[in-house]
């Protein structure tokens, strides 16, 4: 939907210019097309408040909003900083990548010039006899410190620190006429930003709320008018029906309904069904951890390289997971999907993974059609360790894991897939009074494969195991 504006004369022209979204409809460019704004990004650019937060399904354009309105204002204002907050740092970075193209469409008679160009920053000269200096910041997600400006703390409820990079940037906007921007995807009932979106523990009145859910994009829905009416009132299912393009309906399919609810419709899940909480499973995640793109690029291991293998289903897809145990820490080196690949194939590569790296284990699913895969390579490789799927199985393996986590003795990537499909891992009670561990099937994405794969590597080895070794103590988890 395009926002037409007509002006009636050379200063109302000139007045919507000085604002940010007319400034952007009227001058920018991306990828050599006009910026085109949704309606509710306008309203974004349009809330003066100091504090605006913003309960938003993915992909829904709020870092390139973002990335649009700190550059709007490095140039319709003398001086002025804009402070970035991401989740990782790659997605810092692409906020920067971001405002730089925009900046370099720009008209030359509207551009400032850039005289610091760097992955995390950007700085802008002024054309007025001061020389004075706007300037685009953008970090990982740490409380940023002694820069006053406008903050965008983007994905905050994804932070580990999330009350302290928030209370952190509270003092950025103390002095001045700075806006303090809060704007994530739901992840539980938890953390700040889900106190002040929600505000079920205390009022926050400073707060202005802006919520976005798929159904109000064009990219993904077919009538977006007539769904932010209609689709609240809707079932999720039928909201999907009526209002979907092939992008949703297809992610409605690969998602279990909770996670479809809390990832593109602002629900906020309840956790208490969850065995591993967002709590527990974000500290052992780090943006620094870069994971390897074949094993001949894993560096010379310190440790033990263990690996676990869940073999996929008709539906599934099969999932390796690498690491490295150094005195008991684990260290994801790769993860590895396969999808749709020949048995023939799978054999192949891992093969290939026990010539090219010193594997001490290799834990590997032989149940159903896994059976011939793990005796083929087990008759082979005698660190390759077939493993029984059952329920006293499963129970031990994610015990194992939960204890790990509690510990803080794994290093994870920080990929909110697989945050996701770890919190997805749900105890529940048999009828037979037996646990059982699993998540929520979905029709073309498969059942936390990837988790399976991580817990098969990083489980405690028993006496007895081939290829393990040590006592077996027990532990009791509490949760």
């Amino acid at each position: 939907m395009t926002l037409g504006v007509v002006k009636r004369s050379e200063q109302e022209f000139a007045d919507w210019l000085a604002e940010e979204w007319g400034f952007l409809s009227g001058l920018a460019m991306f990828d050599d097309e006009p910026v085109d704004l949704e309606p509710y990004q306008v309203s974004f650019l349009r809330n003066r408040s100091r504090f605006r937060w913003i309960t938003k399904s993915r992909q829904v354009g709020f870092s390139f909003v973002f990335a649009l309105e700190a550059l709007a204002r490095c140039h319709l204002r003398e001086k002025h900083t804009a402070v970035f907050v991401s989740y990782n740092l790659e997605d810092a970075k692409e906020k920067i990548l971001t405002a730089r193209q925009v900046h370099e469409e720009l008209p030359l008679a509207y551009q400032k010039r850039l005289v610091v160009d760097s992955k995390t920053e950007l700085a802008f000269e002024s054309n007025g006899m001061h020389k004075r200096q706007s300037r685009i910041l953008s970090n990982p997600s740490k409380a940023p410190r002694g820069k006053r400006g406008d903050v965008y703390l983007d994905e905050l409820a994804h932070y580990v620190t999330d009350r302290e990079v928030y209370r952190g940037s509270t003092a950025l906007i103390l002095r001045g006429n700075g806006q303090l921007t809060g704007c994530s995807t739901p992840l539980g009932r938890r953390g700040i930003f889900w106190e002040i979106a929600t505000e079920e523990i205390r009022k926050y009145p400073h707060h202005r709320r802006q919520e976005v859910p798929w159904w109000l994009s064009r990219f993904f829905c077919i009538d977006p008018k007539r769904a932010a009416a209609e689709a609240p009132s809707m079932t999720t299912e039928e909201r999907v029906a009526t209002f979907g393009k092939p992008a949703i309906v297809e992610q409605f399919d690969s998602l279990a309904l909770e996670d479809f609810q809390q990832e593109l419709e602002c629900s906020f899940v309840d956790e208490s069904y969850s065995y591993y909480p967002y709590d527990l499973i974000l500290p052992n995640t780090t943006d620094e951890l870069v994971l390897a793109e074949d094993f001949i690029d894993i560096p010379e291991p310190e440790g033990r390289v263990v690996a676990g293998f869940d073999v996929g289903r008709t539906r599934d897809r099969s999932e390796l997971a690498v690491f490295e145990e150094t005195s008991g820490r684990f260290t994801c080196r790769l993860l590895r999907t396969y999808a749709e690949a020949p048995f023939a194939e799978q054999e192949a590569d891992l093969r290939r993974l026990l010539e090219v790296l010193p594997v001490a284990r290799l834990s590997i699913d032989r149940s159903g059609i896994g059976m011939n895969l793990a005796e083929n390579l087990a008759r082979d490789f005698p660190q390759v360790i077939p493993e029984n799927f059952t329920n006293e199985a499963k129970e031990r393996w994610a015990t194992d894991f939960k204890i790990t986590l509690q510990r803080r003795e794994v290093s994870l990537p920080r990929n909110r897939d697989l945050v996701a499909q770890v919190h997805s891992i749900k105890k529940r009670m048999l009828p037979s009074g037996k646990v059982a561990f699993d998540a929520e099937r979905t029709s073309r994405g498969g059942h936390a494969d990837r988790f399976w794969a991580i817990a098969l590597a990083c489980q405690r080895e028993r006496a007895g195991a081939r290829g393990g070794g040590g006592m077996e103590i027990g532990v009791r988890v509490i949760g």
